[in-house]
């Protein structure tokens, strides 16, 4: 009887053993590598919103030209910026192979102080020079998003994968609270140039931080994007949700990119006020945190074309209403919609893209993963910004706005296509996970027979 009682004794404190570790284990999510990442990313958000809110607006509110002729310009500058990012990943894979990858972050910040230090020397010849900042920013985020997507899919598990990246959306969207209005009333109330020497300051701490993520477990790394690609064509069945991936990649940044710079457009055609779009920005994102922490609440695998369908038929839904009647309620109902809803599908789109290549353990060719997965988003891009340019050529010559209304009518449709691929993923990952578990268990009876 003793020993029986010795032994459930024994047995009692192993299990509280083993609780205590899963503890451990689940507190270590967020580790200090975990953290910077999450800074890295709020930081380069408010660096992005001084770019891509407050520098198009400065490009848009060029009095010397047309409106049309000013959308032009954002055209070609994230055209410039788009082919110089994707193109560099085909670069980028060898070096980071050999290469510590915060270094590329530590560069790419860098990088992205100097494109804020052109920024404010440029000044006024901005509506000139503008292509020259686009090439800056475009190598400022091949080194910066490289590193850091790498560094991602490697510091965090893909059990951690969904967790981590709400909880990481939920903090970029607080950054979007704080800094859009923030910023706004600087640039309209002080100045453009001591907005430039905050950013000088963010850049300064990004660097810092960049320098603090650590992977906890180095893997050896191969860049050869022909092998990679001709293994994913073999064995088509086991890397279906990789292709899924790529798929929602291409529609995202067709999708995504675009409708942040055609809302931007169409704000400040509607509003032309700085604090305005600032204002409404942080708004909208205050109300997004709702969103997210039911996501985190209620998201399964299963469950996801609960929040996927309802998200793309509310978001279509609002850009007819801009069709029907462009003025200042449809665009804000537009804006309201997407910056609300928009954040479920990033979550999902983020989570996938980091955690599949682990989830089917091709931990070594996480450099050709991200390559691919930049060149299938940067793809999805540059036709979406293609779009926009054109619109702004052939509204400048027949006056009016039809054209920019039928780019957004196809950056809309690559939004739906963006949240149906990402609900087939979603799909595709479940029989995965079916066919895990049915060969797991055929595996344990055979061994209980043996």
């Amino acid at each position: 009887m003793n020993r029986k009682y010795g032994e459930i004794t024994v047995s009692a404190t192993v299990d509280k053993e083993k609780k205590v570790k899963k503890r451990r284990k689940k507190s270590k999510i967020f580790d200090l590598s975990a953290i910077s990442i999450i800074a890295c990313d709020c930081l380069q958000a408010i660096i992005a919103i001084f770019i891509d809110l407050f520098l198009i607006s400065q490009i848009l509110n060029n009095s010397n030209n047309s409106v049309s002729q000013n959308i032009v310009n954002i055209g070609i500058f994230y055209l410039i910026e788009y082919i110089i990012l994707t193109s560099a990943y085909a670069v980028t894979g060898y070096a980071l192979r050999k290469m510590n990858k915060s270094i590329f972050v530590s560069v790419g910040a860098i990088l992205l102080t100097l494109t804020v230090i052109s920024v404010n020397l440029i000044g006024n010849r901005l509506s000139t020079l503008f292509p020259l900042v686009a090439v800056i920013y475009g190598l400022s985020w091949a080194f910066f998003s490289s590193g850091f997507h790498n560094l991602t899919a490697e510091t965090i598990s893909s059990k951690h994968q969904v967790r981590f990246f709400a909880v990481k959306r939920i903090l970029f969207q607080a950054t979007y609270i704080i800094f859009p209005v923030t910023l706004g009333l600087i640039i309209d109330k002080i100045d453009f140039s001591f907005m430039a020497l905050i950013m000088l300051g963010v850049c300064a701490v990004l660097i810092v931080f960049s320098f603090l993520i650590s992977p906890k477990k180095a893997y050896r790394q191969s860049f050869n994007l022909k092998k990679f690609v001709g293994y994913i064509k073999k064995n088509k069945e086991e890397t279906k949700p990789l292709m899924w991936v790529y798929i929602s990649n291409f529609f995202r940044g067709g999708s995504y990119d675009c409708f942040t710079t055609l809302i931007t457009i169409l704000v400040m055609r509607t509003f032309a006020s700085n604090t305005s779009l600032g204002m409404f920005q942080s708004i909208f994102t205050a109300c997004s945190l709702l969103t997210m922490f039911l996501f985190l609440k209620y998201y399964r695998k299963k469950r996801a074309k609960t929040f996927i369908i309802p998200t793309i038929v509310l978001v279509s839904c609002s850009v007819i209403a801009i069709f029907c009647a462009t003025n200042k309620i449809t665009i804000l109902i537009f804006y309201a919609v997407y910056a609300i809803l928009n954040v479920i599908l990033m979550s999902i789109s983020d989570s996938r893209r980091s955690g599949v290549v682990r989830q089917l353990s091709l931990h070594s060719h996480i450099l050709e993963h991200t390559a691919i997965a930049e060149f299938f988003l940067g793809g999805g891009r540059v036709l979406s910004t293609i779009m926009v340019l054109l619109s702004g050529v052939f509204d400048n010559m027949m006056g009016g706005t039809l054209f920019l209304k039928i780019a957004i009518g196809f950056v809309c449709l690559m939004y739906v296509f963006y949240g149906l691929s990402l609900c087939l993923l979603e799909k595709s990952l479940i029989k995965q996970d079916e066919k895990f578990r049915a060969a797991h268990v055929a595996e344990t009876i055979e061994k209980a027979e043996d």
